[in-house]
């Protein structure tokens, strides 16, 4: 499903990270199509096949079961979920007696699944209620049972906490600074957009939230140029709001924008915009900062690099004419623009995905000593005689 694309990226990145360590054996297991073990560059493959006769929509019952005995054949010093879902936080709980085990929680799947089934057909919807019911039930499980749970910022460590929640870590995604920056020539002067959104065009992602914001700056700023790239269900209806709000000569929907072509227009505008009703740190976030451009956030996207005033403007989600007037302040204000881009980029160092490797592989460590320890104190409490 495309909402999960940027988790994809997420694992795929910090994949390639580790696996060109030599201080680790990397082992990943996925579903597919077919059951196969592949030695790729740097790490072993283990593909697990995911259909069969008892298979339903979303859920592979007998995947879980052979996770669980791939993972002890194994014989890993930590498991670790990328991902709360199922099959595979399952079977990181299952097998948390055995193993040191860690989650990372790219999200709240019961906070967007609402956001998502909006934009879904009629039958996917009923689907979605009767088999992510499950999904919804199993996260809750896992994220009041792991040991070691990661979350990419403090406020989503906040809604994910519980009374029996284990240690809970902050570790934000990750950029490759230097692509970027080398895939983005700039475009002649005066071309390019002055506020970008590029993301999904998804009710969750809330584009139309920046169209209800314009028509009061594009009052103020007529030749104001506005790109909202990117596909989703959502397209049409965008199209129509545009026009329909007197935006059609502001705004341009250039559909899919290639990597190359997104880091141009960041380079060259004045703002990203990210009006996300729910989200947890969009790519957007960091990819504005790496050239340099202020961001104007929600608050429900979680945006935990953005400070208010310092590198960016956060402002309540649904609420565009908030959003409008922190556009029309750093339209009117080229000084605290500027200056929120500079500062924006002076962290962005902290967010290259080799340091976001090199946290993960030190929360390893910290959690197989923590699980030693445990067991240890099991072993001692179990060994010791009772008082007579």
């Amino acid at each position: 499903m495309k909402p999960y694309q940027g988790s994809n990226i997420y694992v795929s990145e910090l994949v390639s990270r580790l696996a060109g360590r030599d201080d680790i054996d990397l082992h990943l297991i996925t579903m597919g199509s077919a059951t196969a073990v592949r030695q790729e560059e740097g790490f072993t493959h283990h593909i697990l096949r995911k259909g069969g006769p008892f298979s339903l929509p979303y859920f592979h019952p007998l995947v879980l079961s052979r996770m669980v005995k791939t993972v002890r054949a194994i014989r890993p010093e930590i498991v670790h979920a990328l991902s709360t879902r199922y099959p595979c936080s399952t079977a990181a709980m299952l097998l948390g007696n055995d193993y040191p085990s860690l989650v990372t929680a790219f999200g709240i799947f019961e906070k967007e699944i609402a956001h998502y089934r909006e934009d879904m057909p009629p039958f996917e919807r009923a689907l979605s209620h009767i088999f992510h019911a499950f999904f919804i039930h199993n996260e809750r499980w896992v994220l009041s049972r792991a040991p070691e749970l990661v979350v990419d910022a403090p406020s989503i460590g906040e809604l994910v906490r519980t009374p029996t929640t284990g240690r809970i870590h902050v570790v934000a995604a990750g950029l490759d600074l230097e692509r970027l920056r080398s895939q983005a020539p700039p475009l002649p002067p005066g071309e390019g957009p002055d506020i970008v959104f590029i993301n999904t065009l998804t009710r969750l992602k809330g584009a139309d939230v920046l169209l209800r914001a314009l028509p009061d700056v594009v009052e103020a700023f007529p030749d104001l140029k506005v790109c909202i790239g990117g596909r989703g269900p959502r397209e049409p209806e965008l199209r129509r709001l545009a026009r329909d709000l007197g935006l059609k000569r502001n705004v341009a929907f250039p559909g899919f924008v290639p990597d190359e072509e997104k880091y141009r227009y960041y380079r060259q505008c004045r703002m990203v915009v990210v009006p996300s009703r729910w989200d947890c740190q969009p790519s957007p976030l960091f990819e504005a900062a790496a050239f340099g451009k202020p961001v104007i956030a929600s608050d429900m996207s979680h945006p935990g690099i953005v400070e208010d005033g310092v590198t960016g403007l956060i402002f309540r989600s649904e609420d565009a004419a908030g959003l409008g007037e922190k556009i029309l302040r750093l339209l009117r204000d080229d000084a605290a623009r500027e200056r929120m881009g500079r500062a924006a980029a002076a962290r962005v160092g902290e967010y290259d995905w080799q340091k976001v490797a090199d946290r993960y592989v030190a929360i390893y460590r910290d959690a197989v000593r923590e699980h030693r320890r445990q067991g240890e104190r099991v072993t001692a409490t179990a060994g010791a005689s009772p008082e007579r």
